[in-house]
C-alpha cells in the first residue's frame, strides 16, 4: 500500500513538472509536441518484443495520444517531460495514464532524412490488466494498477516538413526488477506520428 500511495504522488507530481517551467530554463532547444499512436501489444517479455522474430501478438492493441515538452538542450542531446492517456482495448478493454521524462539526440541525419532517438521513463497507472499482464498479476499475487514506464523510441521527419514525424516506439510497463512489483507488465509494439511546435 505504500508504494502504491508514493507511486500516486509521484505520478501526480510528474504530471504538474509538465507544465510550462520558468523562462530562464527554456532555451533555444526547447519545443512543445503533440502525438498519436498504436498498436498490437504482445504475449512476451520486454527481451523479445525488441527481437522482432520472437514477437507473438495479442488481440489487444493500444491507442493514445501524448504531450512534450523540452526544456533543456546541450549540443544533439535534450531532456524533456512528457504525459499522455491511452486505451488498451481487448480483454478487458483498460485505460492508461502516464508521466515521466524524455531524453533525445537531434543531430543524425541521412541526407534530408533525420533520424532521432529518444527514451521515456516515468510511472504508468492502468485502470485494469489486460491479455498476459492479468495472468503475470494473478501469478505474482501483486497489483499491476501502478508500474514503471519505458518507451524507447525512433522517429524520422524530412528537412522540408521538420514540424512532422513518424515514429516507432515500444510501450512498456513493469515492476522494475521488483522495486514496485515482480511483473513484466505489458510491451505494445506502436507507431505514430507527431506534430512540433
Amino acid at each position: 500500500m505504500k508504494k502504491t500511495k508514493f507511486a500516486l504522488i509521484a505520478l501526480c507530481a510528474m504530471g504538474l513538472l509538465a507544465t510550462p517551467v520558468a523562462a530562464e530554463q527554456a532555451d533555444e532547444a526547447s519545443d512543445e509536441s503533440i502525438f498519436v499512436f498504436g498498436g498490437p501489444l504482445t504475449a512476451g517479455y520486454f527481451s523479445d518484443a525488441i527481437q522482432p522474430w520472437r514477437w507473438e501478438l495479442e488481440s489487444n492493441v493500444f491507442v493514445g495520444a501524448g504531450y512534450q515538452r523540452f526544456i533543456y538542450g546541450y549540443q544533439s542531446f535534450q531532456l524533456g517531460l512528457e504525459a499522455g492517456l491511452g486505451l488498451r482495448l481487448g480483454t478487458p478493454s483498460s485505460a492508461e495514464a502516464w508521466a515521466g521524462f524524455v531524453g533525445r539526440l537531434t543531430e543524425i541525419e541521412l541526407g534530408d532524412m533525420n533520424i532521432v532517438p529518444s527514451v521515456t521513463f516515468g510511472l504508468s497507472a492502468v485502470t485494469d490488466t489486460i491479455g498476459v499482464e492479468t495472468e503475470r498479476t494473478a501469478a505474482a499475487g501483486q497489483s499491476a494498477a501502478i508500474l514503471y514506464y519505458l518507451a524507447p523510441e525512433i522517429a524520422v521527419s524530412h528537412d522540408d516538413h521538420p514540424q512532422w514525424e513518424a515514429f516507432g516506439r515500444l510501450q512498456h510497463r513493469s515492476g522494475g526488477f521488483g522495486t514496485i512489483a515482480n511483473i513484466d507488465g505489458t510491451n505494445a509494439l506502436t507507431v505514430g506520428l507527431r506534430y512540433k511546435f
